[in-house]
């Protein structure tokens, strides 16, 4: 559905451990993996987002595989971007 690579040079440790408070604070909120490989799925504002990652190095590869119609994947993208650049 949406695929997509993000850069990330920091800890990988800390990286995980925000994502995961951040997924399950969220309603229906799941998020198993660890420094290499995980996935996960909440619901926000009635739609349900899934998807999972594979981290190589310092690249972290995204695929979204439930997404509402209406969210673009650019958005997708932008949002999580932008939520790792205020967690550095």
């Amino acid at each position: 559905m949406c695929n997509f690579t993000i850069e990330y040079p920091k800890s990988k440790d800390e990286m995980i451990q925000q994502l995961q408070i951040a997924i399950e604070s969220q309603t229906n909120g799941l998020f198993e993996g660890d420094t290499t490989s995980g996935l996960f799925s909440f619901t926000a504002k009635g739609f349900e987002l899934a998807g999972n990652y594979q981290i190589n190095g310092d690249l972290v590869d995204l695929n979204i595989t439930k997404k509402p119609w209406l969210l673009s994947c650019k958005r997708i993208e932008t949002e999580i971007r932008t939520y790792i650049e205020k967690a550095e």
